[in-house]
């Protein structure tokens, strides 16, 4: 069956949740393509030493992009269980001091005068009730000592 068209002609109005839905979408998808950017990973050889402009988290992953603005990078899911809180990401804020030095895996965190340090892809790292075997099995398994070990 065919239906006969009935001559009503829809207004601007009538369309603006949908304009203003598509604007919306368009403008977060630009927003988490700056927002993310182009972050490196961090190697055993990577080195910096700078401030934190802005943390961003997804999938585990910390995000950092630093003073010098074509620092940023891109570390593993990583806890330090003596912090409260345990994770990077939330631990990190902006303007704490952050440094790597050459051929290391940890990350040093300055945040009025105190100093504090994770180790990058450790998602075990002083974790209580777990055997010494468990923690260092993990330690071992990180992609920063294998995958990304370019330090002789």
């Amino acid at each position: 069956m065919i239906e006969k068209y009935d001559g009503k002609k829809y207004t601007l109005k009538e369309y603006l949740p949908v304009i203003f839905l598509f604007i919306f979408l368009i403008g977060f998808a630009i927003y988490t393509i700056l927002k993310k950017g182009d972050f490196e990973d961090v190697y055993l050889s990577t080195v910096f030493d700078e401030k934190v402009i802005d943390v961003y988290e997804e999938k585990g992953n910390t995000y950092l992009l630093l003073t010098n603005r074509n620092n940023r990078y891109k570390f593993e899911n990583s806890r330090n269980y003596n912090y409260e809180p345990a994770f990077l990401f939330d631990f990190l804020k902006e303007n704490d001091r952050v440094t790597k030095n050459k051929c290391s895996d940890t990350i040093y965190i300055e945040r009025d005068s105190k100093k504090y340090h994770f180790l990058i892809g450790s998602t075990s790292y002083n974790r209580k009730g777990k055997t010494k075997e468990f923690v260092q099995k993990h330690l071992n398994e990180r992609a920063i000592m294998n995958d990304r070990n370019d330090c002789d």
